[in-house]
């Protein structure tokens, strides 16, 4: 498994993972749960370059994790602070060491997500919140494609999730219910899941048309509000803020 992450990273000129910066559920959420020196760590950081840099900006007291050494190299390259999470998921932290921890699009790729979760668990003080991001697997574009198709679409690279989805890193696969079932049952308080807005750019091919992207804004944003009524069918993005129990 490690050894298909460091291709995963590797640069190239197609597609690759660091795309998709800051969305704004993204910004508000960090917004209400970050300030100024406090000590986040990044379970699955990957190279940096999608949260590290952002991360530094705000003056927080950023730890990356990763299993991709290549990944790890560009984030030093950053000035990031970071390190390798073990075989086993644990990672090279001081217990109750950190203030908030972050977890975004990677427990869809592994195959134990439990020991990420006791990993971050571990990590955190009490009373400290971490925040988690999945795909949601029973978004409307999901349920179309196997309905009318019959192919199960992994939606982890669009080098793999429909040429040989056998390949996709994508493994497990959430909708609201089953991850607040998981991080409950790993320890955590769940306070909130929120969901993203309505978006015509989670289409097939629309996704990779960024200059049609001002006209599927303008477009959706009539139906931004059916992400948060029905957020298991309309959402494409699921986030989930959890607190550690203080006792």
């Amino acid at each position: 498994m490690s050894a298909y992450y460091e291709t995963y990273w590797q640069k190239s000129d197609g597609w690759t993972p660091d795309k998709g910066v800051n969305h704004p559920v993204e910004r508000a959420i960090f917004a209400r749960l970050l300030k100024p020196g406090m000590r986040l760590i990044d379970y699955g950081c990957g190279n940096g370059e999608r949260y590290g840099r952002n991360m530094l900006a705000r003056q927080i007291d950023y730890r990356g994790f990763d299993i991709s050494e290549t990944a790890l190299a560009n984030a030093a390259q950053l000035g990031l602070n970071v390190a390798r999470i073990a075989a086993d998921g644990s990672l090279p932290i001081e217990n109750a060491s950190a203030d908030c921890a972050m977890c975004f699009e990677v427990l869809e790729h592994l195959m134990e997500p439990d020991s990420a979760l006791a990993a971050i668990l571990h990590a955190l003080k009490p009373g400290a919140q971490a925040v988690f991001s999945v795909p949601n697997a029973a978004h409307y574009t999901q349920r179309i494609e196997f309905l009318l198709t019959g192919f199960w679409n992994p939606g982890g690279s669009p080098l793999t999730a429909r040429k040989c989805p056998w390949r996709d890193p994508h493994i497990r696969f959430f909708n609201p219910s089953m991850l607040r079932r998981m991080l409950e049952a790993n320890g955590f308080e769940v306070m909130e899941i929120i969901s993203e807005p309505f978006t015509l750019q989670a289409l097939p091919w629309f996704y990779k048309q960024e200059k049609l992207f001002p006209l599927l804004n303008l477009l959706s944003k009539p139906f931004a509000w059916l992400g948060a009524l029905f957020p298991g069918f309309w959402s494409a993005r699921l986030f989930a803020i959890v607190r550690k129990p203080k006792v």
